[in-house]
């Protein structure tokens, strides 16, 4: 990716000045920081945890609720490291970083011996909190310390006993909240777990999201119209990774002298843009369980499905009803396998609850219609001949009324308009479903 292009950054955002928006987190997150009160931090990958993280250890942002160094010392760890580490380790390196900390604050802190002890930690925290500093540490990629095998209630105890004696606060950073992310029901039940306030960081808002896009493009010659911003929040929804994916694409088709200037010309945008998405949709897709996959396919089902699948970013709710986050997502969906289900274009069909939603809105079939649409999307585009309709609607070929089928598909196109030019009659043949376009 050339340099050139603003919107380059894929992973975290490591300069103060390319970081953009979540004033309200920050403002929200030092506040409880500062009074002692640790924070589970959660949201999707690459939503931006890592680059928050990072932001909230800079001295001049913490300045401006009184925490700058030397008042308070954060301490940043990434958990990926510590996935199958024994409490010693983990000791040393929470150890080490405080350390790090504290010589970056012009601490001096005296000879140490045995790093890898509980004891040592405990005893150079004592040393730099008596005189009232904050220590706040930030662990990024939580679940993986949580759900570390090597890791007993008395370990995670301990950490707790840190926030008792001295003041300390975590900040942790997890894709799913604590109760789901850590190794065994008996590590849930220490108390380490129970001090935390639940933070979710989610998506941005639309003006935010287009915001988003116009800054990033103020050192540049170039500039996106309103017109070609709003085609592709559309696109990708106000998700913070996939408008710089959206963006640098744009970027590109720009100073390779594409025309960007009706809805067709960005159309042309979208086989790159979902090319780059698909394998972070993959990734989302396959950690979700079968019942959250049939629920985001359906945008409906268990209310606690729905609400982890928003937490996820992947679902929004809008005047009472969920819908896709985006279009590429919702694209994504339609492609994919799910158990029981059949999706072709707008519709999706559950064979086994005989329900049917278009573009996410559920609509009410008879019996009869619902086996008709049935058939026809489970062969999109062919031709389904009249015999193979009537025997899936009434079992056998009614030679005596061939109107009857004719009379069936005219109430079938009445109930899914505006969708009823999809079903196209193939004249002495049958009928089949697709797109007029």
């Amino acid at each position: 990716m050339s340099a050139d292009n603003p919107f380059y950054h894929r992973g975290a955002i490591r300069h103060e000045k390319d970081f953009f928006n979540r004033d309200a987190e920050i403002s929200q997150i030092l506040g409880l920081l500062r009074n002692g009160q640790s924070v589970s931090l959660i949201g999707p990958r690459r939503i931006g945890k890592s680059s928050l993280l990072l932001h909230l250890k800079r001295n001049s942002v913490r300045a401006k609720m009184n925490l700058e160094s030397p008042k308070a010392l954060f301490v940043l760890l990434d958990c990926q490291e510590l996935g199958g580490s024994p409490p010693e380790e983990v000791y040393e390196f929470l150890l080490t970083g405080l350390l790090e900390a504290m010589e970056e604050a012009g601490f001096h802190p005296g000879n140490i011996t045995s790093p890898g002890t509980y004891r040592t930690l405990d005893r150079v925290l004592h040393r730099v909190t008596q005189d009232g500093v904050l220590v706040a540490v930030l662990l990024d990629e939580f679940e993986l310390l949580a759900a570390n095998s090597h890791l007993t209630p008395y370990f995670f105890a301990r950490l707790r006993g840190l926030t008792t004696k001295y003041g300390l606060a975590y900040l942790t950073a997890s894709q799913r909240p604590l109760f789901a992310v850590t190794a065994t029901e008996e590590i849930l039940s220490s108390p380490f777990f129970n001090i935390f306030v639940t933070l979710p960081i989610g998506l941005f808002s639309h003006e935010e999201a287009c915001a988003l896009l116009r800054s990033r493009l103020q050192h540049t010659n170039l500039t996106f119209t309103d017109e070609l911003i709003e085609y592709l929040v559309y696109l990708v929804g106000p998700h913070p990774f996939f408008l710089h994916i959206a963006g640098y694409h744009a970027y590109q088709a720009l100073i390779q002298g594409t025309k960007l200037e009706t809805e067709a010309d960005f159309a042309q945008l979208d086989t790159p843009i979902e090319m780059e998405a698909d394998s972070h949709l993959s990734y989302l897709w396959q950690n979700l369980t079968p019942d959250e996959q049939h629920a985001l396919a359906i945008t409906d089902g268990p209310i606690d499905h729905l609400r982890m699948l928003e937490q996820q970013c992947l679902l929004r709710e809008e005047n009472g009803r969920y819908e896709y986050t985006s279009e590429i997502l919702r694209r994504f969906v339609r492609r994919q396998q799910v158990t029981g289900l059949i999706q072709t274009g707008p519709f999706v069909i559950d064979q086994q609850r005989h329900q049917v939603w278009i573009n996410g809105k559920e609509v009410n079939l008879t019996i009869s219609q619902f086996n008709i649409l049935a058939r026809l999307c489970q062969q999109p585009g062919q031709v389904v001949h009249a015999d193979d309709l009537q025997t899936a609607v009434w079992g056998k070929v009614l030679e005596e009324d061939p109107d009857r089928l004719k009379t069936l598909i005219k109430r079938l196109r009445r109930s899914i308009v505006p969708y009823d030019n999809w079903i196209i009659s193939e004249r002495g043949v049958g009928y089949a479903l697709r797109s007029p376009e």
